[in-house]
């Protein structure tokens, strides 16, 4: 065997030696975490569930997540809030807007069939009466009176039947129907917002439920790394290790019961090396909706802060 040979063997060996000390000593470094997956059914029966995926998240890492989280809800919900303060001025002022039209067109009509009575009492009973008549002339000159010169002129030249005929059977009718008009626009534009402003703030709770679900809050994300995982064993057993330091593990399981498949999640905090992250146990008081407090528990207080906010 030639020099150049040996020498690619020697330096060949003393690399897989480095690599071998290196794993070595981070396999040394690291402490393990050990426990069981569980659940503690109605009944009291323990369920030891087997082939769960445990990751462990280191603390910092975990923090990131969360903040990452609850800048998403907190977006969400400052979204929503504004919406629909947004919503609330729009709708007063679509309200504002008609109710002012309505109020003219009621106007007009309260004036016109004020006219065509008085047109009808000039015609039949006395036309000598220069009060009502004043008031008469005051009236027809009211800006939005329809066909106003056309009753004007036959009013000039006393002609009192076609004056009532024309505020009976086309002036007045006119302006019952831009009244019926209006009130059907305020209905259809206030309808239109009610129904934009709900669509909306339907969809940013849709976004809030997705960023808030038990999937969204286990599943680690792309962006987060994992310091170790590992599936526990047909006796719901696991082991892993890591380097000493706070954790956060997080696991999903399920199983089935019946025709029923029930989900659990499990989101909890351990220290290693210590008495708990030698029997780390994942069960009823560490899921999601269990009574130990999590990296996840302030989301119902950002909730209800944003609540009492509105």
């Amino acid at each position: 065997m030639d020099k150049k040979k040996l020498t690619i063997i020697a330096v060949a060996g003393v690399t897989l030696l480095a690599l071998g000390v290196v794993f070595l000593a981070s396999w040394l470094s690291k402490e393990t975490v050990s426990g069981k997956v569980m659940v503690v059914q109605r009944n009291a029966e323990v369920r030891k569930l087997a082939l769960v995926r445990i990751y462990a998240v280191s603390e910092a890492e975990a923090k990131a997540w969360h903040d990452s989280v609850t800048r998403e809800c907190r977006n969400i919900l400052d979204a929503s809030a504004n919406r629909r303060a947004s919503g609330v001025e729009e709708r007063k002022r679509i309200m504002d807007e008609n109710d002012s039209m309505i109020r003219r067109c009621e106007s007009l009509l309260d004036v016109a069939v004020e006219m065509r009575e008085l047109s009808r009492e000039f015609w039949i009973v006395d036309p000598n009466q220069p009060t009502k008549k004043k008031r008469f002339f005051e009236m027809i000159a009211t800006k939005g009176i329809p066909s106003s010169r056309e009753v004007e002129d036959d009013a000039m030249s006393s002609r009192w039947d076609r004056c009532y005929d024309s505020l009976r059977h086309s002036v007045v009718p006119e302006l019952q129907s831009r009244l019926q008009r209006a009130n059907e626009r305020k209905e259809e534009e206030l309808k239109a917002h009610d129904t934009s402003v709900a669509r909306d703030l339907s969809e940013f709770r849709k976004s809030l439920n997705r960023a808030m679900s038990y999937d969204s809050l286990t599943e680690i994300p792309a962006g987060v790394k994992v310091a170790s995982s590992v599936l526990s064993d047909d006796k719901g057993e696991y082991s892993l290790r890591v380097p000493k330091g706070g954790y956060y593990l997080f696991a999903r399981g399920s199983r089935t019961v019946f025709d029923k498949e029930e989900r659990y999640y499990w989101v909890k905090k351990v220290n290693v090396p210590s008495d708990e992250s030698e029997r780390c146990l994942l069960g009823n008081n560490n899921m999601l909706d269990g009574d130990e407090s999590h990296l996840w528990s302030d989301l119902g207080s950002l909730l209800r802060s944003h609540a009492e906010l509105k």
